[in-house]
């Protein structure tokens, strides 16, 4: 098996993730796109966000900084399209669902590097609550299908975190601390400096959190350290070469998702210590336009985790015994992409290959039973892609496909098509696209003694979406409505009357997205976006879980003074089903919350923020039977060189 993937290593290189930028986009004296006009998510080289025929939605440093929020987990509110699933703050479980799909149909990366766990048991998700917000550059969300560039995905969208670059020419210090209720601490510093062929950025940072949720006698806790940094290191001629890299351990106490929480269940806690690296080297080699990429990446993942008995008192049979779980998975990735052909004025084909390893190892157990959970198991896969793109006028047009060869499955081959076109107007825009995306069975499905089952299929989805995009105002304002439908089929489930783990036939999700941006004056600005899904399930059995029918979330900003500004934001989420087992499957109240920041800007290099979560001190659930943090207050002091 490792011996194949040696050789396939080097038969099929290719990038993960898109890093060099359409030349329309590159920020004067940096070298780096301008943040706020591309996306560089699932696709083979940055685009510029007018001519997206994907629907892109990206959250810039200015706006992060704003919220004032500690964790990937919050920011997701204020996404459409994203539900986010959360047993609590930060030492819960937080997922983000994307227009109806499963959790781990959510992929997603830092820098380029997935971070998708597939020996977990939820099947590769990724809790958000886990990924801190200090020195976040900016977040790009991209919804629907993706394999036609990514391979073997999340089936419903991803989420691409990118962290800061050195800007400043002149060495920059900056450093941020926090404290609030909850024993809330949190601090960060970086070291950072730019030039136009080389720059440089490291940082550490720190958190904690306890005792935000006391019930039963059980005190929920969270503490996470780890350091990052990027290079970029200017070679002969126009060739550069670009290092980045994350390590973060992070140890947490917390409710277990199906338990019933503290107020259902036994209110027993998990101990959770987690242990994570990544990092990834791209290689390009030629004039920018003329570039070859070669990129490698690595991922790792270790947990080592005790989770206590979760009783059912109506049918203790269907209780979940207490568990130990002690797993290691890593993924190895290598990959290349040619330079751009131009075939004429206004078109391109661009195109590469990649290869990935993937490698899990468990020694898990109930110790009340005599159950060895334990497998080891690793998977190769590797896949060719093209995109051909043409740009008329005001038309955009994209033709994409990727041919994969996953070991153990038939060959995979995943069409895209989009296209993109502004009215004469120059102020409306309209896009579509669809796609065909797969996701390889999760290790844990597949290997795991006694409920996996090895001939599992891969999962696949059939998406759609149209979009319309105007702005008025005299470009001050602008709205977006997105409506879609995804048809996810073979997907994976435990029965609990074979007692493992199956195929299931189809769910259709169907919805609409409404997003408005307006600067109502030069200290006046607001945002705000609300989504519609509903579901069919093939099943027919009970709901579908954490799948609320309406989400949504605004966001208003007042500059009060050149040095002061205030912000106001709220979400809503409509009632949802959950299942825990205690209890069963059990409907989830709707619920609405408000928060606060007020930012002061004392000096040139010193700033001053507050934040009130929950303003209203609102009682609610998103987990049954897990309730959410009462109102809460920190404050934070923020300096940044000059």
């Amino acid at each position: 098996m490792r011996g194949g993937l040696v050789a396939c290593l080097f038969a099929l290189p290719a990038t993960h993730a898109a890093r060099a930028a359409d030349p329309e986009t590159v920020a004067a004296g940096a070298g780096q796109p301008a943040a706020s006009d591309f996306y560089e998510t699932a696709t083979i080289h940055a685009k510029p966000l007018r001519r997206a025929t994907a629907t892109v939605t990206v959250l810039d440093r200015e706006t992060i900084e704003a919220l004032d929020v500690a964790s990937v987990a919050e920011l997701m509110h204020f996404m459409p399209g994203v539900t986010l699933a959360s047993t609590g703050p930060r030492g819960g479980f937080a997922t983000a669902q994307i227009r109806g799909g499963d959790p781990n149909y959510t992929y997603v990366l830092i820098d380029g590097v997935p971070l998708n766990d597939i020996t977990d048991q939820v099947g590769g998700a990724v809790n958000l609550n886990a990924l801190s917000t200090a020195h976040v550059e900016r977040i790009e969300l991209v919804r629907g299908p993706l394999s036609s560039v990514l391979g073997s995905t999340g089936l419903a969208g991803a989420i691409n975190i990118i962290t800061r670059h050195g800007r400043s020419e002149d060495p920059q210090t900056t450093f941020d601390v926090a404290a609030g209720d909850d024993s809330v601490f949190r601090g960060s510093a970086a070291l950072s400096q730019g030039g136009e062929r080389s720059d440089y950025f490291a940082g550490v940072f720190w958190e904690q959190q306890e005792d935000s949720i006391d019930a039963a006698g059980a005190q929920d806790d969270f503490e996470q350290g780890g350091a990052q940094g990027n290079a970029r290191i200017a070679l002969r001629g126009e060739s550069e070469l670009r290092i980045t890299g994350r390590y973060a351990a992070w140890q947490a106490q917390d409710y277990p998702e199906a338990s019933g929480g503290p107020r259902l269940g036994s209110g027993e806690l998990r101990d959770s210590d987690h242990d994570e690296l990544s990092l990834g080297v791209e290689l390009r080699v030629g004039e920018p336009d003329r570039q070859h990429r070669i990129r490698a990446s690595t991922y790792r993942h270790a947990l080592d985790r005790d989770s206590p008995l979760i009783f059912n008192p109506s049918e203790p049979a269907a209780s979940v015994p207490a568990s130990h779980e002690d797993t290691t998975f890593s993924t190895w990735q290598l990959g290349w992409t040619a330079p751009q052909l131009r075939l004429g004025e206004r078109s391109r084909l661009e195109f590469g290959a990649d290869a990935r390893l993937e490698d899990g190892e468990s020694d898990s157990s109930f110790p009340a039973l005599p159950l060895d959970l334990s497998y080891r198991m690793d998977r190769a896969s590797g896949g060719v892609f093209a995109e051909y793109v043409i740009e008329r006028g005001r038309a955009s047009f994209e033709l994409a496909a990727r041919l994969d060869i996953p070991e153990g499955h038939d060959a995979e081959l995943n069409p895209r098509a989009g296209l993109a076109y502004r009215l004469r107007n120059e102020r409306t825009r309209i896009r579509a696209s669809a796609g065909r995306a797969y996701k390889l069975p999760s290790f844990f499905a597949l290997a795991v003694p006694v409920f996996g089952n090895p001939d599992l299929d891969p999962e696949t989805v059939l998406g759609l979406d149209a979009g319309l995009e105007h702005e008025f105002a005299a470009g001050a304002a602008e709205v977006a409505f997105t409506v879609f439908f995804n048809r996810f089929e073979d997907l994976v489930d435990f029965d609990d009357t074979l007692f493992t783990h199956v195929n299931v036939p189809e769910v259709d999700s169907r919805g609409a997205e409404l997003a408005l941006s307006w600067r109502v004056s030069e200290r006046v600005s607001l945002h705000g976006n609300v989504t519609r899904q509903d579901f069919d399930d093939e099943q027919a059995g009970d709901p579908l879980t954490h799948r609320p029918e309406w989400v949504g979330a605004a966001r208003a900003t007042w500059r009060l003074t050149e040095r002061a500004s205030w912000v106001v934001d709220g979400q809503w989420v409509s009632e949802a089903f959950d299942f825990q087992v205690p209890v069963g499957t059990v409907e989830i109240p709707g619920y609405q919350l408000f928060g606060t920041v007020v930012t002061f800007d004392a000096t040139e290099a010193w700033q001053i923020q507050a934040r009130v979560d929950n303003l209203a001190d609102k009682e609610y659930e998103s987990f049954a039977g897990f309730p959410a943090p009462d109102r809460s207050f920190r404050v934070g002091l923020r300096h940044q060189s000059n």
